[in-house]
């Protein structure tokens, strides 16, 4: 019997990806925002550099979405509840489910965003 084969560990990593990037985009924007209407000395430096974060992060999202549709993995459907990010989506002819309660979301935005910017993760947190 030729069966597909089922998603695999990789494909899950690609689909997490995808749903994950588009929250950085637009905690980097709320905080872009938030920055240009402060009064501070040189706001452009900050927003310039969440910019530049921001870039990267769309370049890396293209790289996932590229990867997801030669694994043949299509996401249609991403929507944010009031206690967690979900997706769904067809891998290889098979319908999935992605699911994220928003505490694990911010810490993976968290992490990533520290990750991006080359900034150690403070452990302890006040």
């Amino acid at each position: 019997m030729n069966r597909a084969p089922l998603e695999t560990a990789a494909d899950l990593h690609y689909v997490k990806q995808a749903v994950l990037y588009p929250v950085l985009m637009d905690v980097l924007e709320r905080d872009m925002h938030t920055l240009e209407t402060l009064e501070l000395k040189m706001p452009q430096v900050y927003i310039s550099s969440l910019r530049r974060t921001q870039q990267q992060i769309n370049a890396d999202l293209v790289h996932v979405r590229r990867h997801l549709r030669d694994r043949g993995i299509k996401i249609y459907e991403m929507k944010r509840t009031s206690r967690s990010l979900e997706a769904r989506y067809v891998c290889r002819g098979y319908h999935h489910h992605f699911s994220m309660l928003w505490s694990l979301v911010r810490a993976e935005v968290e992490s990533r965003l520290a990750a991006y910017m080359q900034l150690p993760l403070d452990q302890e947190k006040a």
